[in-house]
């Protein structure tokens, strides 16, 4: 997890079998020297070399960067060559002093939540660390001796320098953290305020470094500029996305930041069973909206609930955003999370509808947007075209044999739509159904397909043409015009037939 230490980020993934440090690795471990090794004022064999630790040395590392860990042995700060370091679930020996930097913050038994509390304390309280497993450190004080979250520890060595690793998130490339611009025209500024230079504009989806946040405000780099960006503007983009999940808050107090780190400032802070929903994941930490905000919450926290459920309609559709600045959303409501924001003529995968809202996916983004700002298409521009002339003759009246806008029976309107773009389809709506199209499953119908129907007379008595939200535009005698319905009307949903679909 990045988890990350108030003043230490360690970089090496955490294994139980001994592995070599990755030159990207991130999160909270310890390591061994492999051979004697040189610890260095700085990372490179041209800086000067503090002590030469023997090999079997156990250290903690630090943020890895082109071949060079940052890293405390024996109460000191420096530098040593990743190349001759080793992974080890578990480091032992004398780093310096921890002070908290919460209130009641627990010690346990044992590195993990799991284990029994020997005790509480509070900010400013100072403590020896005598080792660190996973993202705790073992700590020793007052005659106890046990584990508290490096979380809620800052610590510090008392040798020369450098200082102890910093916990400030670094660019994407070094192990830090990425976001993405969810607006149009998104300034960036010089400063984390709205009366300062700007330093650029920006549009959605564009990838920054993420190199803090100061308040409201993200710190970013791109391209060789760094400045500020309104959080309302950016999402600090998490490892791994998800279909969003209900949960609740497990503790009491719990904070919100604004990413995956105690290095990010805090939003608020949130009790026991708030419901939260959960949209993404890095390392231990969640992406989450909760009462209307959007962050990151510790995974310890967060009591994981169902997923928020699979449209209730399926559908296979093109869309096609109908406005400008358009939010996909987490989930079906303006409750969830904003993913991003789309503008006027964006075409969407649309694979699903709840209520008002549809489930669409674009760059392989998944979420929710407001059926009032999508347009769904069949991404054939022909059968757009039908369907959009389709819509004009509605209040158009009934006339049986009709077909022309004076008036239409169903399969003279089908007839007369058709014919305006070229296509010669049969007169009756059984000859239609035998000689015209290609067969297609109702749960494959696309805008413009027929849907057929029998009545007490006849197999087939009647035609209409799809046009998508499980609707159908058709010349209805019992309506008396021309006129929209659901394939679910209870008459409609008994004497279905089948469909056709003239437009490939």
């Amino acid at each position: 997890m990045k988890k990350r230490l108030i003043s230490l980020m360690l970089a090496v993934i955490l294994c139980v079998s001994l592995m070599p440090v990755s030159a990207d690795a991130a999160g909270i471990s310890g390591a061994k020297t492999t051979t004697a090794l040189n610890l260095r004022s700085g990372a490179g064999t041209n800086k000067s070399i503090i002590m030469t630790m023997p090999k079997g040395a156990e250290v903690i590392v630090g943020l890895t960067q082109n071949g060079w860990c940052k890293i405390v042995y024996n109460n000191t700060a420096g530098y040593a060559s990743a190349e001759y370091l080793t992974a080890v679930s578990k480091v032992s020996g004398n780093f310096g002093t921890g002070t908290v930097n919460g209130s009641d913050v627990r010690m346990r038994s044992g590195a993990g939540t799991n284990y029994s509390v020997m005790g509480a304390y509070q900010k400013g309280t100072k403590m020896s660390v005598v080792g660190a497993s996973g993202n705790w450190y073992e700590v020793s004080y007052n005659g106890k001796t046990g584990y508290i979250s490096a979380d809620y520890m800052k610590l510090t060595v008392g040798g020369t320098q450098p200082s102890a690793p910093s916990a400030t998130p670094s660019t994407p490339t070094t192990g830090g953290f990425k976001g993405s611009v969810i607006g149009t025209s998104v300034r960036m500024r010089s400063q984390p305020n709205t009366n300062c230079n700007v330093l650029g504009y920006y549009s959605n989806g564009v990838t920054m470094s993420v190199l803090g946040s100061v308040k409201d405000w993200y710190k970013v780099s791109y391209n060789g500029k760094t400045g500020y960006i309104s959080a309302q503007y950016m999402r600090v983009t998490p490892d791994e996305s998800c279909t969003a999940k209900s949960g609740t808050i497990s503790g009491n107090s719990v904070r919100l930041r604004m990413g995956p780190s105690t290095d990010f400032a805090v939003l608020g802070s949130f009790n026991k069973n708030t419901s939260v929903k959960v949209t993404g994941k890095t390392g231990s930490w969640y992406e989450i909206s909760v009462n209307g905000k959007y962050g990151y919450m510790s995974a310890d926290y967060i009591k994981l609930g169902s997923s928020v459920s699979e449209p209730t309609e399926k559908l296979d559709n093109v869309g096609i955003v109908t406005g400008n600045g358009v939010r996909m959303r987490s989930g079906p409501g303006t409750s969830y999370s904003t993913i991003g924001y789309y503008n006027k003529g964006i075409q969407l995968k649309v694979t699903g509808k709840t209520g008002n809202w549809y489930a669409v996916s674009y760059n392989g983004l998944s979420g929710y947007m407001s059926a009032d700002y999508v347009r769904l298409s069949t991404g054939n521009a022909v059968a757009d075209q039908i369907v959009a002339t389709a819509k004009q003759y509605l209040g158009t009246p009934y006339v049986y044999g009709g077909y022309s806008p004076r008036g239409f029976d169903c399969s003279g309107f089908i007839y007369y739509l058709y014919g305006q773009y070229g296509y010669k389809l049969m007169r009756g709506a059984t000859s239609q159904y035998n000689n015209n199209g290609v067969s297609v499953a109702k749960s494959d119908l696309r805008p413009g397909d027929l849907v057929f129907f029998s009545d007490s007379v006849d197999p087939i008595g009647h035609v209409g043409m799809y046009i998508g939200n499980n609707q159908f535009i058709h010349a209805s005698s019992g309506k008396g015009c021309v006129c929209i319905t659901s394939l679910s009307a209870s008459y409609y949903l008994n004497h279905y037939t089948g469909a056709k679909r003239i437009i490939n």
